[in-house]
């Protein structure tokens, strides 16, 4: 604090306020600004400004806190001067004169304009967190304005000569304040970014400083990630010399950023981004150029680390980088670039990644600091200072530009208005002279200036640097601003207000063009990196359509920078300035320096000297008069008269100062001198808290009587109920004590009642119990009496019975024997009965079973007979009620017939039938309402109205209709489309019984206005059971209640529970019940005018099918009119004559009558034949001749040129598409539609009208006699023409004809004849034959005139249209008229706005929240839309537009038919995945068809995303069983962009909700796949998808020569490039002499495969052929690698492992036929290969495959004397196959299917021959023993080196040359030299053709190769299947051979 006070308080050197200045010259001034820089007092006022001296070093605390509150409410000049005087002044004049502010910050480069600024800002963001603190708002705003600082700086601040922190962009911070004088949001503008420094510096420069932070200060982490090693490495940081600098802290400045950007809420990903896409900048400036056929990168590994790092691929990069592309005739031309063109590319690419990222960057600080509408706001403007290097280029142009504009303005505001201000108030003011710089700046800008010739020639396509400047010297060397150098040289001067400039004008107009091309535009923008797509996206390709006229005047840099400049001093002269004048000490940058002249210099060109004079002398504060008086009205006091303003103001400044020095009066104004200001603030500040306190204390006594007031009457108050209290408690205790007596009393009467009752009961009850003693005596008497009776008969049995007993016991003692031997016979004779009864039971029940066994066989046959009597009664019922109907049917059709005849030849008679039944009819008005004239929607351009209608015939009674007619269709309603939304829904809860709402209820509801009712049933007059009023219910719900697609409407009493039949049906009502929910009136309003809705329709009818409308009479409606159809009438009768007026206008317009058109409206029109195609088209319709008429809407459909008979339209629309025509729609229609042959003289057919076309006639020739009738025609389908009904006698000499039909002696005379239908002949003598495509050709090859030339202009080109209902075939005979037609249709088509379906706005709205993390607003989209979740019910259209019309290409033979339907049925196929045992056919089939349908991609990613949303359980096995799928698909395609945004979104959110699950596992999975992958050809194999499914890499197998193979580990986006690199690293082959690539291979078949090619392709077309059974000679497809450029054959060491792949590959080309030996070299070869593999010959040894050791071709190639078949044998070549795999035809396919059997052939053809050979063979191995396999390698070696050649690839292939210098069959030869021509088997070619002679060679069609060559007359063609094997091989050597030259290794 005393260090403060101490600054604040120290002695002022020289004058604090330069105003003040006695001696006034530019000297004091240098002198007085000297005294108090040596003092330490850098700031200097000259009056409100401030001069600001750069001190090179750090003043101890003269920017504490402390300070700031010092000046805090202070006025300029109570306080030295000081930076924050300035802020604080500006801050609080927002208030004093209610405006915006600004603060100008100018000054050259180096002199503290940057630190100015932050000193501004710190101050601003101090006070208002000041402000915040007391209001208690956050203060997160200014912490974010403060932390852009560091970013601003690091991107946008680089090192000059003058300045260690230049700024190298302009910027001007806007700070929006609020009332309460909080920063509440801000705004940042750039301006002129210096892109040019990112590529190249100064000497002693650097590039901007985030390049070296992120070098030197990142992680090593990250630097690892981003492949940054040391700053010396990267071209673009290192070329200036200058990499650190001791003055700049680089690993601060990354922690800062860092620090700074996660404050702007950029999250980890977009941190990640931007640091990516700066070390993809650093890469790129690696790159490196060489010529070989033009451009090419020279290392492809610092390519693909600047791919990775964009996530672009790096094919396509170096493409976009070296090749130019353009569009001629609808194919594209591809043109090698230069070196030089090429490093420019590599500079544009470079420079406008960091612009757009830099660009990127402010948006997002933009975004963070947003302001919303404020108070006002302070502006604070930092841009480049004014620059004069010894090299200035067109950056410094507008640099200097830009501070002649601000210096305008400086002068403007301090000089010209001020000046012109004292003389129009009429002050007493000399004018003070100063430097104008008005003329300099119309040099610059003026029409014809330097900016407007700049920008003129940058517009040429030819225009240049030099013709640029020869315009500037021809326009303004006379003008004396400008300077034209003495010497002719490249530079042009301009006199500026600060010195003399000269610019270098070379690079002046590319820069200006800003060119970026197209190619790298289009490489950038399929980045799989959002935020390199995002920071592109909205720039647009100038070749797209329609660009050429949009692009014409495409705006240049500096006329972007002018416009900017121009809004920058548009919101300047809106904002009060204040300025700040920075001035640089010394061009050292040194502390404690002052050099006077350099100081002096800046002092005279900023008109330093003249400031300070108009500040001494001027008046810089005026006031309007009442202002002044409204302001001072506390100082003026009571005893001022006048009422006048002016006399206040004069009253009032005299009694301050009476000499009139430091103030005047002009006439509206009063001028003052800003320390009179000051201090009539000071005293205005004193009267006003004087004033303040006594208004404070009456306040405070007003509040007191106020509190004293209310204070009594509560008091009253409480008092009152006191009182009230005490008369209630008296009053409850008198109620209560009267209560409790009538309670005793009602208690005591009840208790004398309760004891009489109780006396009663007691003797009742005694009573009773006198009774019962009585009662039980007399039982208990009797009881006695029985007892005693009872044993008295008890004792008289006892003895009876002892009697009997001892007599029967005699008795039974005698017969006791004879009963035991009868017991014994019983129980015998029993057991016999119970044996046999079971035996009769068992029995029994066997004839019960059976019968019962009948009976329901009986019953069973009884049914059986019963339904098949049923279903015989139902398909007898069926077929009559079909023949019923059709029966009707044609009835009708015939009624119809007849009525329309009727109605268009005798429409009068039908009127007065009509009459008649109007009379006879009576009308019933059955639906009145008041609403019932027709009217025209302004808004939704629509016409409706009521009508009364009466269709068909004359039965139907008129009935009354709403009426709607829109988008050319006219629909009629029982009534006015009243409903918002109406339909059938379940409904539970709600009613007023119980069942009502405990039962679910199926009801119909209507949504009217605010209104949802339901009712019974939907007819007329249904009871009403309720009704909800949307606006009061609390909420409305999407939920679960027991059922799916449900939702809750909550009222304050009760919830009612609605379930939809579908999904789209409960997304529909959710959808329309939200709106009404929070739509205002005007809202609703507007959805009550919506469009009518067809589904509620009780009829429609489309406008394009009218024929007619007129006007009818009819006495009974005289207002009537009839719509006429070719089917039916439709009679209409208006109210009024108005409204058939109206309807007849409205429907004239749309209906197919006559039409004129404008000139403007007709895009292209002519006569066109047209064919219905697809499913839609009816059968029986033929091609027909049309006149078409191509409008900006439709394409209009006429049968005639003067356009009376409208036939139809095609709408047209954004997913209308047009097939262009092509050679095989050319071949398809050959033949002409309809051609007769016939007898006759040739005639050409006739003009005009078709049908007369019919039947024309011609002779073959004059001795013909040939004749007959021949008619082609095309089939209902889109098959093949074929011929019908073909008569035609044939001529003897017809090629057609065969030796077996002239051994039968037919006749070919005039009567003979062939029947023929498709393409098979019908002889008479009933032989049947078939003909082929070419023997149809050559029956019209008989004769000299056999094919007419009209029949070649009866030749027609074929496109196809397709729209929303209907698909056309268009023919036109000629072909630039079909692409006319193509070209124009599509450019209409393009024209439509793209169709958004409600899934792509929802996935726009889930990106703005996302972006803006909203996470609670993504619940609640993905909560009220169930269209993004997953559903258990069908899909019944895409998720996605998908455009129209059936599947028109070979895909048509799979099945497809349009893309809206297979997306429909993939859907189902995922809702049912959970199902199937296998998935694996399953998810190729999809995506096979996504591989067949690309725009179904996108649709399949959409359906996946949304059957994996809100999943209950995120691994039940539907939903893991859909993430593998999309796992299948994210290695597979490459989604659009939004759909890759929206699919990153959805994995990543369902990682965080489910994050320890399978599903998550998935999710990473498809996460990593969609980084990397690449485009494919097939879809994925077997065993990539088991791979995929596992979360795995795949094993490839790669073969070499001699069995050897090595597993690698690939995915799904390996290249082949990837793999030889590894297996080079892996081999220790990188330092080998030749080049190795990977080859496709089976048996003698391969073919190279490309570096950029996908593996797993490779493997899934090996899995194909397998399938199809194609392979060579039953040998499996391989992956093999082998040596593919020879470069040093000679070299090679033996031991070596490339000598073994050199030795191998060498005896490859020896069986193969390709090495030039005779037959005993070849043997004495084959011998040393024996000797290698098997060592020394052992006897009984046998060489079981020749082919292994010798070439067997050349056996089959001699010819032989005697053979089995008697002639000589062909050459069987072809057996074997050759060429590449790229484009494999059926023959090559067949060839190889039957290759397997060539074995078989070559034993029993060659037998002798080959037994020959082998016998040679064994007999020269036998000589080799004892010689190692070392030796025998080396020998062989040794002589395959011996050939000059060796290393050549050997082609065979025809040779066309027109001077026949060649064989037809030779060897094309290349090497690393040279192209050379062998004949077969010649080791010396015929001709030698250097690289450095060829001019040009390739493919300009397939299988033909050419070559053309310097000094050579002709070009070289060859025939051959291998063409990108012979390209690719001189490629790759001719870029060997650059490299070699430019001694770059590779």
């Amino acid at each position: 604090m005393a260090e403060t006070v101490k600054i604040l308080q120290a002695p002022q050197a020289g004058l604090s306020d330069m105003a003040k200045l006695q001696d006034l010259n530019v000297e004091s001034i240098l002198e007085n600004i000297r005294q108090r820089f040596e003092a330490d007092q850098i700031y200097t006022y000259i009056g409100s400004i401030l001069a600001a001296v750069n001190p090179y070093k750090t003043i101890p605390n003269l920017y504490d806190f402390e300070v700031m509150e010092a000046y805090d409410k202070r006025h300029i000049g109570d306080l030295p001067p000081h930076i924050y005087a300035i802020a604080n002044d500006t801050y609080y004049s927002m208030w004093k004169q209610t405006a915006n502010q600004c603060v100008l910050i100018s000054g050259e480069s180096g002199a503290g304009k940057t630190e100015s600024t932050k000193f501004i800002l710190n101050y601003l963001s101090k006070m208002s967190q000041a402000s915040a603190v007391e209001t208690g708002n956050d203060v997160s705003v200014e912490k974010c304005i403060l932390q852009s600082s560091p970013i601003l700086e690091a991107f946008g601040n680089a090192k000059t000569v003058y300045n260690n922190n230049s700024s190298r962009f302009g910027k001007f911070i806007q700070l929006a304040f609020s009332s309460r004088g909080v920063i509440e949001g801000g705004k940042v503008q750039d301006y002129l970014l210096e892109k040019n420094r990112v590529v190249g510096q100064n000497p002693g420069e650097r590039n901007y400083h985030i390049f070296y932070a992120l070098i030197l200060g990142a992680p090593d982490e990250m630097k690892q990630k981003l492949g940054l090693g040391a700053p010396e490495k990267y071209k673009y940081i290192n070329q200036s010399g200058c990499i650190k600098d001791p003055n700049i802290n680089d690993q601060q400045i990354f922690s800062e950023v860092n620090e700074a950007l996660k404050d702007m809420k950029l999250n980890d990903e977009q941190v990640s981004d931007v640091f990516e896409l700066l070390g993809a900048i650093l890469h790129i400036g690696n790159l490196d150029f060489i010529t070989a056929g033009g451009a090419q990168v020279s290392s492809m590994s610092v390519l693909k680390q600047a791919a990775d790092l964009l996530s672009v691929d790096e094919y396509q990069l170096a493409n976009a980088l070296t090749e130019k592309t353009r569009l001629l005739r609808g194919e594209l031309i591809s043109t090698p670039l230069d070196e030089h063109q090429a490093r420019d590319s590599r500079d544009s690419l470079a420079m406008n990644l960091y612009a757009r990222c830099f660009h990127w960057i402010i948006s997002r600080i933009n975004v963070r600091i947003r302001t919303k509408p404020t108070f006002h706001s302070v502006g604070v403007l930092d841009i480049f200072g004014f620059e004069n290097f010894e090299v200035n280029r067109f950056e410094q142009f507008n640099i200097n530009f830009a501070n002649e504009k601000l210096q305008e303005y400086f002068n403007k505001h301090i000089f010209s208005l001020e000046q012109h201000e004292y003389n129009a108030e009429g002050l007493d003011w000399v004018d003070i002279d100063w430097q104008d710089n008005g003329e300099c700046l119309d040099l610059i800008v003026r029409k014809l200036g330097l900016l407007s010739l700049i920008d003129e020639e940058s517009r040429f396509p030819k225009g240049t640097d030099g013709t640029m400047l020869d315009k500037l010297h021809s326009n303004h060397a006379k003008n004396g601003f400008y300077i034209k150098p003495r010497v002719n040289n490249s530079k042009f001067g301009i006199k500026h207000y600060a010195g003399d400039v000269f610019y270098e004008t070379t690079g002046f107009l590319e820069k200006n063009r800003d060119t970026f091309r197209d190619e790298m535009l289009t490489t950038i923008k399929e980045s799989r990196s959002d935020f390199i797509y995002d920071l592109f996206e909205d720039m647009q390709e100038s070749s797209q359509p329609n660009a050429a006229k949009k692009n014409r005047k495409k705006p240049t840099v500096s006329s972007q920078f002018q416009e900017s400049l121009h809004s920058l001093m548009s919101t300047l002269s809106a904002c009060n300035p204040y300025f700040v004048r920075c001035i640089k000490p010394n061009s050292t940058k040194a502390p404690n320096a002052f050099e006077k002249t350099l100081t002096l210099n800046q002092l005279r060109y900023s008109g330093m000297l003249e400031t300070v004079k108009i500040r001494r002398a001027g008046f810089p504060v005026r006031r309007l008069f009442d202002d002044f008086v409204r302001r001072y009205r506390p100082l003026l006091g009571k005893d001022t008269q006048s009422s006048h303003s002016q006399h206040k103001c004069i009253s009032l400044l005299s009694s301050y100062e009476s000499t009139n020095q430091k103030w005047q009066i002009g006439r509206t104004k009063v001028f003052l001198k800003e320390d009179l200001e000051i201090k009539l603030e000071r005293d205005r500040a004193e009267r006003v808290e004087t004033l303040v306190t006594k208004a404070k204390a009456c306040f405070k006594g007003y509040l007191a009587r106020k509190a004293y007031k209310a204070t009594v009457a509560k008091i009253v108050f409480v008092q009152k109920y006191c009182r009230m209290y005490r008369q209630r408690r008296r009053f409850l205790n008198l109620k209560d004590a009267t209560i409790t007596l009538q309670r005793y009393e009602r208690g005591r009467k009840a208790r004398q009642l309760f004891h009489v009752m109780m006396e009663e009961r007691r003797l009742e009850e005694e009573r009773k119990r006198e009774e019962q003693r009585r009662r039980a005596e007399e039982e208990q008497r009797e009881l006695e009496r029985l007892k005693a009776e009872a044993k008295l008969r008890e004792l008289e049995e006892l003895q009876a019975k002892l009697e009997e007993e001892a007599r029967i016991k005699a008795e039974e003692e005698a017969a006791q024997k004879k009963r035991e031997e009868e017991e014994r016979q019983r129980v015998l004779q029993k057991a016999k009965a119970i044996e046999t009864a079971k035996r009769l039971e068992e029995e029994q029940a066997k004839i019960r079973a059976e019968e019962e066994r009948l009976k329901l066989e009986n019953e069973l046959r009884i049914r059986r007979e019963e339904e098949a009597l049923r279903l015989e009664k139902e398909e007898a019922e069926r077929l009559v009620e079909e023949k019923r109907l059709e029966e009707e049917v044609r009835r009708r059709e015939e009624e119809l017939a007849y009525a329309m005849q009727q109605v268009m030849t005798h429409f009068d008679d039908s009127i007065a039938q009509f009459e008649e039944a109007d009379q006879d009819s009576e009308y019933q008005d059955d639906d009145p309402d008041e609403d019932s004239v027709s009217r025209k929607s302004d808004d939704l351009q629509y016409w409706e109205g009521y009508l009364n209608m009466k269709c068909g015939g004359m039965v139907n009674t008129w009935k009354k209709r709403y009426c709607v007619l829109r988008d050319e269709t006219l629909m009629w309603f029982r009534a006015k489309q009243e409903a918002l939304k109406s339909g059938w829904l379940m409904k539970k809860g709600g009613g007023t019984s119980t069942l009502s709402r405990r039962n679910w209820r199926k009801r119909f509801f209507v949504l009217k206005g605010i209104e949802l009712a339901y009712y019974e049933s939907d007819s007329d007059g249904a009871p009403c059971k309720g009704i909800i009023n949307i606006k009061q219910t609390k909420d409305i719900l999407d939920s679960s209640f027991g059922r799916e697609s449900s939702l809750d409407i909550i009222t304050d009493k009760r919830t009612y529970h609605i379930v939809a039949d579908n999904a789209d049906d409960l997304s529909e009502w959710f959808s329309i019940l939200m709106r009404v929910k929070n739509a205002n009136e005007y809202e609703l309003k507007q959805m009550q005018d919506e469009d009518a809705n067809p589904k509620n329709a009780i009829g429609t009818l489309d406008v394009a099918v009218i024929d007619s409308v007129v006007p009818v009479h009819l006495q009974t409606k005289p207002n009537a009119f009839a719509i006429i159809t070719a089917e039916r009438v439709f009679n209409m009768s208006a109210d009024s004559p108005e409204d058939m007026n109206g309807w007849l206008k409205a429907l004239t317009q749309y209906h197919k009558g006559q039409r004129t058109y404008s000139k403007e409206e007709i895009l292209m029109s002519g006569w066109l034949t047209k064919e219905n195609t697809g499913t839609i088209s009816r059968p029986g319709i033929t091609r027909k001749k049309r006149y078409f008429i191509l409008t900006s809407h439709s394409l209009d459909i006429y049968k005639s040129v003067d356009l009376q008979h409208k036939l139809g339209a095609i709408a047209l629309n954004r997913l209308c598409s047009v097939t262009v025509p092509d050679d095989k729609m050319f071949k398809e229609i050959d033949y002409p539609p309809e051609l007769v042959i016939m007898n006759g003289n040739r005639r050409s057919p006739p003009s005009g009208n078709p049908e007369s076309n019919r039947r024309s006639s011609f002779s073959f020739g004059r001795k013909s006699s040939i004749s007959g009738l021949a008619t082609l025609s095309r089939p209902r389908s889109n098959s093949r023409p074929y011929v019908r009904d073909y008569d035609l006698p044939l001529p003897t000499n017809s090629p057609v004809a065969s030796p077996t039909m002239r051994r039968r002696k037919l006749s070919w005379g005039k009567k003979s004849k062939i029947k023929m239908d498709l393409r098979t002949a019908m002889f008479q003598g009933g032989r049947r034959h078939t003909w082929s495509s070419k023997m149809m050709r050559n029956l019209f090859r008989c004769y000299p005139r056999s094919k007419p030339s009209w029949l070649h202009d009866l030749r027609t080109w074929k496109f196809t249209i397709h729209s929303r209902r209907y698909s056309y075939n268009l023919f036109t005979p000629s072909n630039d008229e079909a692409w006319k037609w193509t070209y124009a249709i599509q450019e209409v088509i393009d024209s439509k706005p793209p169709i958004e379906t409600p899934s792509q706005i929802l996935i726009k709205e889930l990106r703005e929240a996302s972006l803006n993390g909203y996470n609670d607003e993504i619940d609640k989209i993905y909560k009220l839309n169930p269209i993004l979740r997953n559903v258990p019910y069908m899909l019944k259209s895409p998720l996605l537009p998908l455009p129209y019309g059936q599947i028109m290409s070979s895909n048509l033979d799979k099945g497809y038919t349009t893309l809206q339907d297979e997306a429909v049925k993939i859907f189902n196929v995922l809702q049912g995945s959970e199902q199937l045992p296998d998935p694996m056919p399953v998810i190729q089939g999809i995506l096979q068809t996504c591989q067949d349908l690309k725009p179904l991609q996108d649709e399949v990613y959409c359906q996946l995303v949304k059957q994996t949303t809100w999943v209950k359980d995120a691994d039940n096995l539907n939903n893991l069983r859909n993430w593998q799928i999309l796992c299948c698909m994210c290695c597979t395609f490459i989604p659009s962009r939004s759909i890759l945004r929206y699919v990153r979104f959805h994995i990543k959110r369902q990682v965080e909700l489910s994050p320890k699950t399978q599903m998550a596992a998935y999710a990473g999975y498809a996460l990593e796949a969609l980084k990397r992958t690449r485009t494919r050809e097939f879809v994925p194999s077997r065993d990539e998808i088991i791979a995929i499914l596992g979360r795995r890499d795949m094993n490839a197998t790669v073969f070499c020569h001699g069995g050897g193979s090595c597993q690698i580990s690939i995915n799904s986006s390996t290249t082949a490039g990837q793999v030889i690199h590894t297996l080079v690293k892996g081999m220790n082959l990188d330092s080998c002499y030749n080049r190795f690539s990977l080859y496709e291979k089976s048996g003698l078949v391969e073919k190279a495969i490309d570096d950029r090619s996908v593996v797993a392709d490779i493997l899934a077309k090996f899995e194909r052929f397998r399938a199809r059974g194609l392979s060579d000679r039953g040998k499996p497809w391989q992956l093999f690698f082998k040596l593919f450029c020879f470069l040093d054959t000679q070299s090679v060491k033996p031991d070596s492992i490339e000598y073994s792949f050199l030795f191998e590959q060498a005896h490859e080309e020896v069986i193969r036929g390709k090495f030039p030996a005779t037959d005993e070299q070849l043997i004495h070869l084959s011998a040393l290969r024996m000797q290698f593999d098997k060592g020394d010959y052992v006897h009984g040894d046998w060489i079981n495959d020749l082919t292994e050791v010798y070439p067997v071709d050349r056996l089959k190639v001699k010819p032989k004397e005697d053979n089995d078949f008697g002639f000589q044998q062909r050459d069987r070549k072809d057996t074997f196959i050759s060429g590449t795999l790229r484009g494999i035809g059926e023959k090559t396919l067949k060839r190889l299917q039957k290759s397997a059997s060539d074995d078989n052939i070559l034993e029993s053809v060659y037998r002798d021959d080959v037994s020959a050979t082998i016998t040679a063979i064994i007999d020269k191995w036998r000589t080799l023993k004892g010689t190692s396999a070392e030796r025998a390698q080396n020998i062989y070696m040794s002589f395959m080196r011996s050939w000059k050649y060796f290393g050549s690839r050997l082609f065979e292939v025809e040779c066309h040359d027109g001077r026949q210098t060649y064989p037809k069959n030779i060897w094309l030869s290349v090497n690393k030299s040279m192209v050379a021509v062998h004949k077969i088997n010649d080791p010396n070619p015929l001709d030698e053709f250097p690289y450095e002679k060829i001019l040009s060679f390739g493919a300009p069609i397939p299988n033909e190769y050419k070559i053309i060559v310097e000094g050579r007359r002709s070009e070289l063609t060859f025939d051959t299947t291998e063409v990108f094997e012979i390209a690719k091989l001189m490629k790759a050597y001719i870029n060997e051979i650059v490299k070699k030259r430019n001694m770059i290794p590779a």
